[in-house]
């Protein structure tokens, strides 16, 4: 029988709110709903504590009415610290429970299979267990505003949670503990009854909203949720530069007649780097990119989309498909679409029938139309990872 304690009983005061924090709603659904959505997908859970305030506990309750579980649901109160809260939550655990996890209410995306990995992760062998990730920034120790030392980063992890134990390992861990202070999870607790913990792998997404930043970020993530495809457009035009090669897609059309830039001027590819950030809700190519910056100059554009797709990638992203025209009187360009759509398919890592290109011309009307430069129009179609 596996546990888990939902620890809902905070303040959240660096939220700046007027209620707990987790039951600030974003469309009519409290921050915590999305929590226990979320845990109530694991397969391994057997019954969920729920600590909360005792004047909340209602509230608490007719939230989870709404949701459906498939395991029990109690409730303990909330202590004065966060260590009275888990005791108090431990003191609800059934006593055939062999394992217990802890989990932050305020960490709303944490998933199912985490959950499942982190009970099936206790064992013998690792009696104790607790979500995290390793630190990519470096970390500098600092007093009175000074560095004192830069700590080794390949040997430091960001706890997250969920994080817990045999049930009766971390009952005696607590019944030990000699003071609060310095305890900032429950690993802490671990720790300090010299239980060595082992770390079960996080992932970004399971931060902890306890800021109006973090607050901002999760309404960010739960419109991605809901919204799992983006639609962008992009348009970009360049003149004629008889001197310069001209390339499109990637693809090198002719050694002349190409087009004036800061960079080689690939007007296709810059439109439909424009078109994945402005699906993404990202700044332009002009934001990344300047043409006042040196770097550029002459910058190959297809590395630059490589550039663009991994900022896509870092927004959660992949590209769906890509629609796009070139409008220009010259050169023709219908021997060179196959090769132009599988340079633009191979840079993303998608098919060549993922993008379409078009070519036409202007009928001779305006700038286009007078072959003074060539101008290109791209729709992409993002889809959330």
């Amino acid at each position: 029988m596996n546990s888990l304690i939902l620890v809902a009983a905070g303040q959240g005061s660096r939220m700046g709110a007027p209620v707990n924090k987790l039951l600030l709603e974003h469309q009519g659904h409290p921050l915590v709903a999305y929590t226990l959505k979320n845990v109530f997908a694991s397969q391994e859970l057997s019954e969920l504590i729920i600590v909360a305030r005792k004047e909340e506990q209602t509230i608490f309750r007719k939230i989870v009415d709404t949701l459906s579980h498939h395991v029990p649901v109690k409730f303990a109160p909330g202590g004065n610290t966060r260590v009275d809260s888990v005791r108090n939550g431990l003191s609800m655990v059934a006593p055939t429970s062999e394992k217990v996890l802890v989990h932050d209410g305020a960490r709303p995306f944490v998933d199912g299979n985490t959950i499942d990995r982190a009970f099936r992760s206790i064992s013998r062998e690792h009696p104790a267990v607790a979500v995290g990730l390793p630190c990519v920034d470096t970390i500098k120790e600092v007093e009175n505003e000074t560095i004192l030392s830069t700590p080794d980063r390949s040997r430091l992890y960001r706890a997250q949670t969920p994080q817990g134990a045999f049930s009766g390992l971390l009952r005696k861990a607590m019944d030990d503990l000699p003071s609060v202070e310095g305890i900032t999870d429950d690993a802490s607790i671990l720790e300090r009854a010299g239980v060595a913990v082992k770390i079960v792998p996080g992932n970004e997404d399971f931060f902890k909203v306890t800021t109006p930043a973090d607050w901002r970020r999760f309404v960010q993530m739960i419109q991605k949720k809901e919204f799992p495809f983006r639609i962008g457009q992009g348009y970009d035009i360049h003149r004629y530069d008889e001197s310069r090669p001209l390339m499109l897609g990637g693809v090198r059309i002719a050694d002349t007649g190409g087009l004036l830039g800061h960079s080689d001027a690939d007007v296709l590819l810059h439109a439909i780097m424009d078109a994945m950030l402005g699906a993404a809700g990202l700044p332009d190519i002009g934001h990344y990119f300047p043409d006042t910056d040196e770097r550029f100059a002459g910058a190959d554009s297809k590395k630059l989309l490589l550039e663009v797709k991994r900022i896509i990638d870092e927004a959660g992203y992949e590209v769906g498909n890509i629609d796009s025209t070139v409008i220009a009187e010259k050169p023709k360009l219908a021997s060179h679409i196959s090769a132009i759509q599988h340079s633009i398919a191979e840079a993303l890592e998608i098919e060549d029938n993922q993008v379409g290109v078009k070519a036409t011309t202007n009928e001779k009307l305006g700038a286009v139309g007078r072959k003074e430069g060539m101008a290109a129009m791209a729709s992409v179609m993002l889809y959330k990872k």
